[in-house]
């Protein structure tokens, strides 16, 4: 007893004893059970390689996917919770099991044979890979068809491409009960798979294909949505009827009666021309005529007696006649020195100290009276994106110090030719009075307020909307 004791190798473990028949076999369904009640893949995934030892002994067990034939991807392995995709171990598992899911017998559950691998992954087997490597491929359950007439044996015997893998490794020679019980495991877990994973796939393939469609289909409607056409353009506040204040004579402003944006009553002083040199006119005109009309009167008593007298009389006569013109021009030009209002009305204009001392030539505008109840927009629309502007077109106006209340308007007059703004931009000056009842109070805005007005055409699709100006620049450039 003791010499056969001693002739044992002191490290060799005693064999396993093979599973009974009947616990195998029931070990086998509930494993199936257990992997059909999976709810989800990393579950299943996770039952796969770590629940499968209880039916077959193995030192390690790998979980690949195949989403082509011969490109697996390590999805998980025995005892290992968090996996590295780049490891050295995960990128040599993937090459060797590339090269056997691609092999003869890749929809067979068989010995890997390390001699029939690549050079570079058989090279590296001994660091890598376990002595005895089992392959355990997983394949979609396909309904039994009777074979068309005439069909070869191999493709009788042709299976369906498996969609994973099962790569089991140990020391200990694969026996050929341990093979085909997990053949017969191979298929339920293959069931399983295809049941948590197939199924998604057909429906993520078919949602990839009627989501996009769809997109595709309400994006066409959302353009073909009809929309007001609009364009956005500066705008600024202006009186309807404004009384524009020109210089009456050739002179310089002596001083200003009333300051920027006062409000004036009719006949109110509004500045001032300096009067020195009309003062010395009508001065020089007023004496002129009164030599005039002494000699006159000399001439008229004289020409009784002297008849050349009598007939330069007539002369002197047209001589006072054009002494009083020019001291009536004189007396109407110093009247012109203080400017009026002529109604009443807010005084428009920049600052006094822009207009005193400057020398005016007659009709130069000096200011504007604006009456202050009767608004209306100035709009300046650019060339590039004018639209068909009709009167009563609905307007809107963002002014800048209150963008969130909207003003309404109605456009009433556009230009046929287009100007230069005070940008420098081509465009057409457009007028729109305001609707009634908009502003707190119903006080109106204040002239002189600037902001963006949006000018609303008719309706068009909202393709066109967007795409107008890209299609009016290919219409240009390339005339189609």
């Amino acid at each position: 007893m003791s010499a056969v004791m001693a002739q044992t190798p002191p490290q060799q473990a005693a064999p396993q004893a093979a599973p009974q028949p009947v616990n195998g076999l029931l070990m086998l369904l509930e494993l199936q059970r257990q992997a059909w009640r999976q709810a989800t893949a990393p579950e299943l995934r996770y039952h796969i390689v770590n629940q499968t030892r209880r039916l077959i002994a193995y030192r390690q067990a790998a979980f690949l996917t195949l989403a082509d034939r011969g490109r697996p991807t390590l999805e998980a392995v025995s005892n290992i919770a968090v996996l590295e995709p780049n490891a050295p171990f995960a990128q040599w598992l993937e090459q060797a099991v590339r090269a056997v899911a691609t092999g003869p017998q890749a929809d067979t559950v068989h010995v890997v044979d390390p001699a029939a691998l690549p050079a570079d992954v058989r090279g590296a087997w001994g660091e890598w890979g376990p002595a005895q490597v089992l392959w355990c491929p997983l394949r979609k359950p396909e309904p039994q068809r009777e074979p068309p007439p005439g069909a070869s044996a191999e493709s009788r015997d042709k299976a369906a491409p498996p969609l994973a893998g099962l790569w089991l490794g140990r020391d200990e020679p694969w026996t050929d009960g341990e093979i085909l019980l997990l053949s017969h495991l191979a298929e339920g877990y293959g069931h399983a798979w295809w049941a948590l994973s197939g199924k998604r796939a057909k429906r993520r393939g078919l949602r990839r294909v009627l989501l996009p469609l769809l997109v595709l289909l309400t994006l066409a409607g959302a353009l073909a949505i009809p929309v007001p056409m609009s364009t956005l353009a500066p705008a600024e506040i202006q009186t309807s009827n404004p009384v524009i204040v020109a210089a009456p004579l050739d002179g310089v402003i002596e001083r200003f009666h009333v300051q920027p944006n006062q409000a004036v009553a009719a006949g109110q002083p509004l500045f001032s021309f300096d009067s020195t040199v009309l003062r010395s006119r009508f001065e020089v005109a007023r004496k002129g005529l009164t030599q005039a009309e002494a000699e006159l009167l000399t001439a008229s008593q004289a020409a009784f007696a002297d008849p050349q007298t009598k007939a330069r009389v007539a002369q002197l006569r047209a001589q006072v006649e054009l002494r009083r013109a020019e001291l009536a021009l004189a007396r109407d030009l110093l009247d012109r020195v203080t400017v009026k209002a002529e109604r009443a009305g807010i005084a428009v204009f920049t600052d006094v100290n822009d207009w005193l001392g400057k020398p005016l030539s007659v009709g130069e505008r000096v200011l504007t009276l604006a009456d202050p109840q009767a608004p209306e927009i100035d709009i300046m629309v650019p060339v590039g994106d004018a639209l068909v502007l009709e009167p009563g077109s609905p307007v809107e106006l963002f002014l800048n110090v209150d963008p969130l209340h909207p003003l309404r308007a109605r456009l009433t007059h556009a230009s046929y030719e287009a100007g230069l703004s005070a940008a420098g931009v081509l465009s057409y000056r457009v007028k729109a009075a305001l609707e009634p009842g908009q502003s707190p109070g119903d006080a109106p805005p204040r002239i002189g307020l600037r902001g963006t007005a949006k000018i609303l055409g008719d309706r068009v699709p909202l393709a066109l909307y967007l795409f107008r100006r890209p299609l009016a620049l290919l219409r240009q450039s390339l005339g189609i």
